[in-house]
């Protein structure tokens, strides 16, 4: 068993145990993250290519330098896309270098991050690198952010949207 299918687990049993004793308990942080989180149709999530361009969704891109601290150049950006009648968000890391990564969070109460799509990682360098797909909704708590990183560096995301 691996060690983040024993922490699941391990999270797992301690809810049961604690809403089962009447106590409830909240905190932000980050979600666990694997591509498996949201690769192949998991948690509604949807395979896309990344040539897929759609259009500029959010309140903004980061745009990287190679003089940023964060190692990273290019952009990233939340874009959307029309598939098969339904919008869908994703996160795009423009001209990446090899061993950047881009990943794309999602939240259901606006704040905490439910399932981090991703890290996908370039594998060569000034192709464009997208996260799977997640079907939009219009409520105000049902957002995504588009984010990157890559050669240890810090993390660059956009807001939310």
């Amino acid at each position: 068993m691996t060690r983040r299918a024993i922490a699941k687990a391990a999270c797992t049993a301690v809810a049961g145990v604690l809403l089962a004793g009447g106590i409830t308990i909240a905190a932000p942080g980050t979600a666990l993250a694997a591509r498996s989180d949201c690769e192949r149709g998991a948690n509604g999530f949807r395979d896309i290519s990344d040539s897929l361009v759609g259009v500029p969704a959010g309140p903004g891109d980061k745009i990287l330098r190679p003089s940023d601290p964060q190692g990273l150049v290019g952009r990233i950006s939340m874009r959307a896309a029309r598939i098969d009648g339904d919008v869908y968000g994703f996160a795009a890391l423009t001209v990446p270098r090899a061993g950047d990564d881009v990943w794309m969070d999602w939240t259901l109460n606006g704040r905490d991050v439910n399932v981090q799509c991703g890290p996908f990682k370039a594998g060569r360098d000034g192709n464009q690198l997208t996260s799977a797909a997640k079907v939009t909704d219009n409520s105000p708590n049902y957002r995504f952010r588009a984010c990157g990183g890559g050669g240890g560096q810090a993390v660059q995301c956009t807001d939310w949207w």
